[in-house]
């Protein structure tokens, strides 16, 4: 584990060497004297954890951490609630160490694990939030049950929860919020002393933006009323042209039907007047361009009835 050496590395550290005529200084004996016991601490958490005895190790990380802290204990004894299987204790535990040590440079590494915690809470039908009040002492309940002190962390269901945050000689604050199952939540409060004039208006002032507590999720969207979808208007010019496709063709087929039966009495006519014969192939030619003529309205009107279906709405 490459954090547990580089704890065990700071812990070990040796303070600086003093000229043997120095006394040493009382602080600094005093260091010298909780390095040791830390480092003691933390190699037997360690030797617990190779053991897979992850209980009686995170006692003894604890137990390092209170004789002299450091952000990436907190990193072990996430690994051992994961190892566990406690995934709740095992995201807070990531998240105290990033939150402690936010340049850290496995802080990518770390925040992978703590979305796959994240992705398994969701899976389970809730999420972690995590509360941070001022001052520490401040007790912290959601939902009416008793969290305890800053940080305060508890798994809740998607939806409206409501947040009561109260010390003694503070102002007591109660928030309602809507819990997200996307990603784990942070909330922070600050309390305002007894006595201390509140906020004339929460309202923000024209052209000001308001501001919320870091961590605090965004106010539940307003209501959005959808309007009416407009009624389609038909496709009135597709029929039509479509319309004049038909008919135009239906009077080619009549006219080229009629010139037909022209020429047919034509070839049949037995000599006679040329006045008659004139007049029969006049009017087989007639209907022969009108034939042509309404193929070529029927054509026109078609395409346009093409174009125009995809185009109408």
């Amino acid at each position: 584990m490459t954090h547990a050496l580089l704890v065990a590395l700071l812990l070990s550290a040796p303070a600086a060497k003093k000229p043997k005529t120095a006394a040493p200084a009382p602080a600094a004996a005093a260091e010298d004297d909780s390095t040791k016991k830390a480092r003691e601490l933390f190699s037997w958490g360690q030797k617990l954890y190779k053991q897979a005895r992850y209980a009686e190790a995170i006692s003894k990380f604890e137990e390092a951490y209170a004789v002299r802290p450091h952000p990436v204990i907190y990193f072990n004894i996430g690994k051992c609630y994961e190892q566990m299987g406690d995934t709740a204790k095992a995201l807070r535990s990531y998240r105290d160490y990033l939150r402690l040590s936010p340049d850290a440079g496995d802080r990518e590494t770390v925040s992978d694990a703590i979305a796959n915690l994240e992705r398994r809470l969701r899976e389970k039908g809730v999420q972690q939030l995590m509360v941070f009040a001022e001052p520490p002492q401040a007790r912290i309940s959601v939902d009416g049950k008793e969290l305890g002190t800053s940080p305060a962390t508890v798994e809740l269901v998607a939806g409206n929860h409501q947040l009561s945050v109260s010390a003694d000689g503070f102002q007591k604050v109660e928030r309602s919020f809507v819990m997200q199952l996307s990603r784990a939540v942070e909330m922070t409060i600050a309390l305002r002393p007894v006595g201390e004039a509140p906020l004339v208006s929460d309202a923000p002032k024209k052209d000001e933006r308001p501001t919320l507590d870091p961590g605090t999720p965004p106010p539940a969207p307003p209501l959005v009323v959808q309007p009416a979808p407009q009624q389609k208007k038909g496709k009135t010019f597709t029929w039509i042209a479509g319309g004049v496709a038909v008919a135009s063709l239906g009077a080619g087929v009549g006219m080229g039907v009629a010139s037909s039966v022209n020429n047919e009495q034509l070839l049949k006519t037995q000599p006679g007047p040329e006045k008659n014969v004139q007049q029969l192939h006049d009017a087989s030619r007639d209907f022969a361009i009108g034939a042509d003529v309404a193929y070529g309205v029927a054509a026109v009107a078609a395409i346009t009835a093409v174009v125009l279906f995809f185009v109408e709405q």
